[in-house]
C-alpha cells in the first residue's frame, strides 16, 4: 500500500452535521476541520448508503463492505482516529494504518477492539475521571503473573477538554434543530409561579430517587409558604405503566405524578436552554456514571444550579460553589431490591429550598461556574487539546511502568466508603463490604505490589475488590 504523508483516516461516529447529532456528534463534527486547518489530509469514514431503500444493511453489511473498500484505495494512512462506535467499522490495526488513536465519549462501544490492543497509540478520554477510569481498566492486575492487562496502556492515556456548545452558543447552537420547540404548558407552570425544575436524561436517571426527592421537595416547600415544585422530565422516563405504579405507591400522600411532573418531548438545545434559565433547579440522580457532563455544565452555565448524587464524571466538573451541588449519602443505596430508601433523599429536597430562599447566593455560584466553564472548555481549548493528543499519538511512546511499583488505591469509581457499615457509593455498582474486607483496604491503601503479603493479596482477591471497582492500581505516587 502506498504511504499518504499527514494524511488521516477518520472512524467517527454521528458525524455530519448540521443537524448536530448530540453532544457525540457535536464533538466530531469538529475534528476533521481542526486537522484540514494543521496541514492534515483527511478521509473521514460516512456512514454508508445501501443501493435499496428496504435494504438489511444491519444484518448483511454489502453498503459497508463496499465502503471499506473504496477506503482501502487511498493507501495507507500516517494517523487513523476512531471513537469508540467508530472502532466498529475497522479495528486498529499497523495493516492499514501507521498509528491509531481512540477517542472515547465513553466506555459502552467496543472494548474488545482497544482492551489489550497494542495498535492503539493513545486513548484520549473526554475527562479526567474517564482518563483515571480507563488507567484503572488497564491497570487489572494479574497476581499470579505479576502483570496488569494492558502494561503499555498505563502510559498511553490522556484527557482533553470538550468543546461546550453554550459557551459559543449561549442561547443554543441553531444546529441543533433535532427536538421541538419550548411546550407552553411549561411557561405556563412558569407564570403561575410554580418552581420549575427539569431532569431530562432519559435512560441515565435514578427514577425512584428523582420521585423521592420531588416529594420532599415538595412537602418542605408546602410547609415553608405554600409553593409547589414540578419537573420537567422526558416523556421516555415516565411512560403510563411506570405512572401507574408510582401513582400507586404515592397514594394517600397528596401527591400524583400529575402533581410533580411535566413530561415534554426532545426539546431542541434552544429551548431547552431557555427552560434552564426559567429553572429553579436541576436534578442528575442517575444510575448512568456519566463520562463527561454536558448536561450538568450547560444547566449551570444558563444560571440553573444542578443538584446530582456525583454518578460518574459530574462530581468533578465544578469546584464547590459553583452550581453543581454533590449530595451523595450511603443511605442513598439501593437495598436487595434494587430500590432506595426514599427518606434518604430529603436532604436533597432541603438543600434546593436553602437555594431558592437565597437566590442571590444561588446566582452568584452559578456565575462562578458559568465564568469557569468558559475558560475551561471552549473550542479553541478542544482544537489545542486535538493537536497536543495528536503529536503525542505520533511520538514515542513512553514506558510500562513495573508491576512491582504499581500502588494500590481507591479505584477512581468509588464515590463513598462508609466504614462502620461497609456500604459504598459506586458508579460500577453499590455493595456492603465486610468488616474484614474493609479492614483490608484500610491496611493495602498506599501500598506497592511489592509489599503485600501473598495472604493478603488472597484476601483481595477473595473479596473481589478490583472486580468491584474499590480498588485500582496505580502508577501515580501518593497525594
Amino acid at each position: 500500500m502506498a504511504q499518504l504523508a499527514r494524511s488521516v483516516v477518520l472512524q467517527l461516529s454521528k458525524t455530519g452535521g448540521p443537524p448536530s447529532n448530540g453532544s457525540v456528534g457535536y464533538v466530531n463534527d469538529r475534528i476533521a476541520g481542526t486537522l484540514a486547518t494543521h496541514g492534515w489530509d483527511v478521509h473521514a469514514f460516512a456512514a454508508p448508503r445501501p443501493v435499496l431503500a428496504t435494504a438489511q444493511e444491519s444484518m448483511i453489511p454489502l453498503a459497508l463492505a463496499t465502503s471499506r473498500l473504496q477506503h482501502a484505495r487511498a493507501g495507507r494512512a500516517q494517523l487513523a482516529i476512531h471513537d469508540g462506535a467508530g472502532l466498529s467499522i475497522r479495528s486498529p490495526s499497523r495493516a492499514w494504518a501507521d498509528r491509531h488513536m481512540v477517542l472515547y465519549h465513553g466506555l459502552a462501544y467496543g472494548p474488545g477492539a482497544w482492551l489489550g490492543n497494542d495498535a492503539v497509540d493513545l486513548h484520549v478520554a473526554n475527562s479526567a475521571y474517564l482518563a483515571r477510569s480507563l488507567r484503572a481498566i488497564f491497570a487489572m492486575p494479574d497476581w499470579a503473573a505479576r502483570t496488569v492487562l494492558d502494561p503499555s496502556g498505563l502510559g498511553r492515556v490522556c484527557d482533553i477538554p470538550m468543546p461546550l456548545p453554550c459557551v459559543a452558543a449561549p442561547d443554543g447552537d441553531p444546529d441543533f434543530t433535532i427536538g421541538v420547540e419550548l411546550p407552553d404548558v411549561v411557561r405556563r407552570a412558569a407564570d403561575a409561579g410554580v418552581v420549575l425544575g427539569h431532569a431530562l436524561q432519559p435512560g441515565k436517571q435514578d427514577l425512584m430517587a428523582t420521585v423521592a426527592v420531588m416529594f420532599w421537595l415538595n412537602d418542605a416547600l408546602r410547609r415553608s409558604g405554600g409553593r409547589r415544585a414540578m419537573l420537567v422530565i422526558s416523556e421516555a422516563s415516565l411512560p403510563p405503566d411506570l405512572r401507574q405504579g408510582i401513582d400507586a405507591m404515592l397514594a394517600g400522600t397528596g401527591l400524583d405524578c400529575a402533581a410533580m411532573f411535566l413530561p415534554v418531548p426532545l426539546l431542541r438545545q434552544r429551548a431547552l436552554f431557555e427552560l434552564f434559565r426559567i429553572a429553579g433547579f436541576g436534578l442528575a440522580y442517575n444510575t448512568f456514571p456519566e463520562p463527561f457532563g454536558f448536561y450538568a455544565l450547560e444547566s449551570v452555565h444558563a444560571g440553573c444550579p444542578l443538584y446530582t448524587n456525583g454518578a460518574g464524571n459530574n462530581r468533578f466538573l465544578l469546584p464547590p460553589a459553583h452550581g453543581i451541588n454533590v449530595v451523595d449519602t450511603p443511605a442513598m443505596a439501593s437495598n436487595a431490591a434494587g430500590q432506595p430508601d426514599p427518606a434518604a433523599f430529603a436532604v436533597v429536597a432541603e438543600a434546593i429550598v436553602a437555594a431558592l430562599d437565597d437566590p442571590a447566593r444561588t446566582a452568584a455560584e452559578c456565575r462562578r461556574g458559568r465564568a469557569l466553564i468558559d475558560a475551561t472548555w471552549s473550542t479553541g481549548a478542544f482544537e489545542a487539546g486535538l493537536m497536543r493528543a495528536v503529536d503525542r499519538a505520533l511520538g514515542a511512546p513512553g514506558d510500562a511502568p513495573a508491576f512491582e511499583a504499581l500502588r494500590i488505591a481507591y479505584s477512581p469509581l468509588l464515590r463513598a466508603l462508609d466504614p462502620g457499615t461497609g456500604q459504598t457509593r459506586n458508579d460500577y455498582g453499590d455493595q456492603v463490604l465486610s468488616r474484614d474486607a474493609v479492614a483490608l483496604v484500610a491496611s493495602v491503601l498506599g501500598r506497592t505490589t511489592a509489599n503485600l503479603a501473598a495472604d493478603e493479596i488472597s484476601a483481595i482477591v477473595r473479596h473481589r475488590l478490583f472486580e468491584g471497582g474499590v480498588l485500582a492500581l496505580t502508577a501515580e505516587a501518593p497525594d
